[in-house]
Parts: C-alpha cells; structure tokens; sequence
C-alpha cells in the first residue's frame, strides 16, 4: 500500500534530537539562523544544528542537554557562520503571533520525509531558517550556501521573495499565506517561480460573508480573538460584507477583540448582545480556541445565530453557520490518520500544508532522465492525484505528476493559488 494511503509507517516514533530541535525552533533570534537536516533512510535524521552567539550564551544550560542529545545521535554542533548547504531551506518565524505554526508545519513536513523513505526515497536534506515575522530573505539567504528549493515562512512578504527567486533562479513554495497577499501575486516580479500550495484563508470570511448576505442578514456584531491572523480576517470580513451592502454593529461599530479566558469581558459581550440583537454574532477564531469555547459556553438569544469560519460540529440552542474547511484535498484523510498516529493529535490546516510542503519537495529532489526536478517542471496541474509512492514512481519514469494532497486539491500553477470549493456547514 502507497504512504499516505493509511498503512503502517514502520519508522520509528519521535527521536529526542527531533524534540529538541522543535523546542529549539521556537526561540526568538534577531537575525536568520539554520539548521540542517540531512537525509537517511528510513527517517530524516537531525545532522547539525547552528547557533547564534548571544543564545549561545542565554541559554547554557538548555544547550548542555542538546549537546548530550547530539553526542547519542552522533550529530555535532555548528558555529553560526558556517554556511550549510542543503536541497531544501525551510523558514519559519522567529517571534512574534507566527512564531508557533512552525511546530505544525515541521512535523507535517517530518511525515512526507518519513512516508518518502519508505516508498524508497533517500529524503532531500533539509535546513531550517528563522526570520523575524515580515523580514527581508534577501541578505541572510544571500550569504548563506544556496538551496535549490525554498520554503518561505507563513504570511510572508511576497515582494522581497518573488526578488529573490528572480535573481537567484530559485523555487518558491508559500505553503501558508493570506488570501490578499495572494491578489497582487501575478504582478510580482519573479512571481513565476514563487507557487502558493493552498488558498489563501481570506476566502473562508468571504464565503461566510456572502452565505448571511445571502439569508438576508445586513446587520452583525463581530467578535475575534487577539491573534494576528484573526485581525486580519476580520478586515477582510468587513469589507467583504460591506460591499454586499452588509454593517457591522455593537459598540464600537467594528469588530471587537475578545480574551476568551476574560470573563468580566465576555460577560459584557453578552450584555452588549441583549442590548444590540444582532440577527448574527460572527466569530473569528480557530477551533478549540479559548474564544471559541467561551462563546458556546455563553447563553445568547434565541434569535442570534452564531457565525464561524470553521465547520459547526457540535450543537447548541442557537442556530449556527460555518464554512467547511478550506484546506483539504483528496489527501486529507490518510494524512489526518497516519499524522495522528505519528504525533497524537488531529492534524489542521498548518499540519497540512506543511505536509503537501514536503510532498512536492520529496518529488523535486527525484532525478529523471538525468535531471532533478528542482523547477517543478515536472508538475501537471491536469494530472490525476496520484499516492506518494506512485507518485515517485512515476517522476522516475519521467511522466507528469501531481500529488495526492492534503491541504488542498494542489491544482497548482506559479503566481496562482490553487482553487477552493468552499461549503457551507449548519445546525
């Protein structure tokens, strides 16, 4: 049976040099560091681990015991400005809101490695970045050993990479961006090798928009949590239910910012609801989230439908709508299966995308007819979705291949998100 497709994976559970590594990935650093990952079979394992000075010195004794975890895995610890080479760069925040996706998408990443090396694959070698949220790749990256594949950090800015992958001639894959950002892509110089893997999230809140346009409600109230990312769809929810002719009402006449674990605040929520009656309290957060628990633990009116940018799983006295989530291929579920197996938890959309991140990098590094497939020419965006392990086999063959993905139907093309079939979900 193809990886990816619920078999047993037979690589071995999560090594200490692994956990140390994601511990280590979720320090603030200044400036871009790395560390590489090279291949193995049958699992990626950690090869060297760089570095800056000043956390060197903070952090002495974290580092003492990661230098007993390298020791037992024969790795070695590098100085930081030892340019490593290495197939693939991946970035991820540094600090910030951002800061903790990267989690997810390493260990979505780790599961297309480990799934390669069991179809036969000797995985690409792997180096991980960290840049301060919005910062410029250019100079870092510059100065470091080229890669052949890059992996840009979620929400990045496209302008400096799409400059980048112009003058370098190198592949970009932006496996997490929001939906504006992805608008003004095709006008971006070097757009032609930057390609987004899924749909960008602002079209969730527009479908959300459109669907209480649509059962003729023109007044809400808007609540969010206080992360970047539900900031920035909550603009893009007001605008989109603007332009229907839509308002937003309360207080302050715009969306509200709420600590799902305040309980003097979501009291004044509800008396601002009672006061208000809104025919739909819209809220912007991600499931499971503080918020998200507060609000199914309030009583709201009879009337006040609930809104959310997620699929409505679990009843409650008021109706609800959500929008069924936008992340998911034909991939999904195998992935969801051997992604909980591997780490114990369900897998989200960051987990996904980092996962259809290392399924096209597993199949650019394949060497066909004498070529690597490092500028993704070997992709076909008409192709059937195939495995992973037909997948590969057929990229040595040199046919035209595209995945079987997970976080979206990977019907890509460079400059372009792949396309979204957005459903409606209500109880």
């Amino acid at each position: 049976m193809a990886a990816g497709e619920g078999m047993r994976p037979t690589v071995e559970r999560a090594s200490l040099g692994r956990e140390m590594l994601l511990a280590f990935g979720r320090w603030t650093v200044p400036a871009m560091t790395t560390a590489e990952q090279a291949p193995a079979a049958p699992r990626p394992l950690l090869r060297a681990l760089a570095s800056p000075p000043q956390l060197l010195a903070g952090h002495r004794r974290l580092l003492g015991g990661l230098a007993v975890a390298a020791a037992l895995l024969g790795t070695q610890t590098l100085a930081a400005s030892t340019p490593l080479r290495s197939d693939v760069r991946l970035l991820l925040p540094s600090e910030g809101l951002l800061a903790g996706l990267g989690d997810g998408l390493r260990r979505g990443y780790g599961l297309a490695m480990e799934q390669s090396a069991i179809c036969g694959l000797t995985p690409p070698s792997l180096q991980l970045g960290w840049l301060p949220p919005g910062g410029d790749p250019g100079p870092p990256l510059r100065a470091a050993g080229r890669s052949a594949l890059l992996v840009a950090p979620p929400a990045a800015p496209l302008e400096p990479y799409g400059l980048l992958a112009d003058q370098q001639r190198l592949t970009v894959l932006l496996p997490l961006q929001r939906g504006r950002s992805l608008e003004g892509l095709p006008q971006l110089r070097g757009s032609d090798r930057l390609w987004p893997l899924v749909p960008g999230r602002s079209l969730e809140v527009d479908r959300l928009a459109q669907a209480l346009l649509a059962d003729r409600i023109q007044r809400v109230m808007v609540v969010r949590d206080r992360t970047a990312e539900s900031q920035a769809l909550s603009a893009r929810f007001e605008a989109s239910f603007a332009n229907g002719n839509g308002q937003v009402i309360g207080p302050t006449a715009a969306p509200m910012a709420l600590d799902g674990e305040d309980s003097a605040a979501l009291g004044q929520l509800v008396t601002d609801v009672e006061w208000y009656r809104p025919p739909a309290l819209v809220v912007l957060t991600s499931p499971g989230s503080p918020l998200e628990r507060a609000i199914r633990g309030a009583r709201w009116p009879e009337t006040t439908l609930l809104a959310w940018p997620f699929p409505v799983t679990a009843a409650m006295a008021q109706r609800q709508i959500g929008v069924d989530p936008l992340s998911r291929g034909p991939g999904w579920a195998a992935f969801a299966r051997s992604f909980e197996r591997r780490w114990g938890y369900r897998p989200g959309p960051v987990e996904g995308a980092g996962y259809d991140t290392g399924l096209m990098a597993a199949l650019a590094s394949v060497t066909a007819q004498g070529q690597p497939g490092w500028g993704l020419d070997w992709f076909s965006a008409n192709a059937k979705p195939q495995p992973l392990c037909r997948a590969l086999k057929l990229r040595r063959q040199g046919v035209a291949v595209r995945p079987m993905g997970a976080s979206s139907r990977l019907d890509l093309s460079p400059g372009v998100p792949p396309t979204a079939n957005l459903q409606l979900s209500r109880r």
